[in-house]
C-alpha cells in the first residue's frame, strides 16, 4: 500500500495595503528571491526555489496564524538571507505584486485627452514594470476608448484607438521588461 501523501496545512493569506489578501504560493516567492537576487547583481541565483521552499516550511508548520502582513513576511525572508550570508540580495528584497493592474476606464476619466492619458498610462505601466511584477493586467479597455473617443457605441475610431493603445503598452512593456511573463488586456 503506497504511503498517503501528508495533508499540508495552507500558507497564509498576505495582507497588503490597498489589495485583498492573496494566498502565499511558492512561485510568488521565487520570483521575488530571483528578482532580489538580480537586483544585488546575482543574475543566475540558484538557491531561490530552497529559500523559498524553507520559508514557506516555516509557515506551513510553525507560523500560527492564517494571516501575515506584507511587511512582516519581507522581514523573515530579508533576516533568513541575511542569516544564510545574503545580505545583499537581503537589502533588495520586497515581496513583488501578486498581480499588478492598471484600470484604464478609470485613467481615461482621470485624464480625458488622449496626450494626458497616454502620459499618465506610460508613467503606469513603467512604474508597475519596475516593480519587477511577472505579471501585468490591464482591464477596461472597451470602457476606456468608449470614453475617450465620446463614443456612445463602438465604431471603426474607437477600433483603431483601441489597436493603438494595446500596442503601446506592449512596445512599452516590452522595451522595459523583455522577461514580462504574462500580458493580460481586457
Amino acid at each position: 500500500m503506497p504511503a498517503k501523501e501528508p495533508i499540508l496545512e495552507p500558507l497564509p493569506l498576505v495582507a497588503i495595503p490597498g489589495a485583498s489578501p492573496t494566498r502565499l504560493n511558492e512561485t510568488w516567492l521565487v520570483l521575488s528571491l530571483e528578482k532580489a537576487a538580480i537586483r544585488a547583481g546575482h543574475e543566475e541565483w540558484p538557491l531561490a526555489t530552497d529559500v523559498a521552499r524553507a520559508i514557506l516550511h516555516y509557515l506551513r508548520h510553525d507560523f500560527a496564524r492564517p494571516n501575515i502582513e506584507r511587511a512582516t513576511l519581507e522581514l523573515i525572508l530579508r533576516r533568513s538571507l541575511t542569516g544564510i550570508g545574503c545580505p545583499a540580495i537581503a537589502r533588495h528584497f520586497e515581496l513583488v505584486s501578486s498581480s499588478p493592474s492598471i484600470n484604464l476606464a478609470a485613467l481615461a476619466k482621470e485624464a480625458p485627452l488622449e496626450i494626458l492619458f497616454y502620459h499618465h498610462l506610460a508613467n503606469l505601466v513603467d512604474e508597475k514594470i519596475s516593480s519587477l511584477a511577472s505579471v501585468l493586467r490591464l482591464e477596461g479597455l472597451r470602457s476606456c476608448v468608449l470614453s475617450l473617443t465620446g463614443s456612445a457605441s463602438w465604431r471603426t475610431s474607437c477600433q483603431r484607438l483601441s489597436d493603438d493603445i494595446v500596442h503601446f503598452i506592449r512596445a512599452r512593456a516590452r522595451t522595459l521588461s523583455p522577461s514580462l511573463l504574462e500580458l493580460t488586456i481586457w
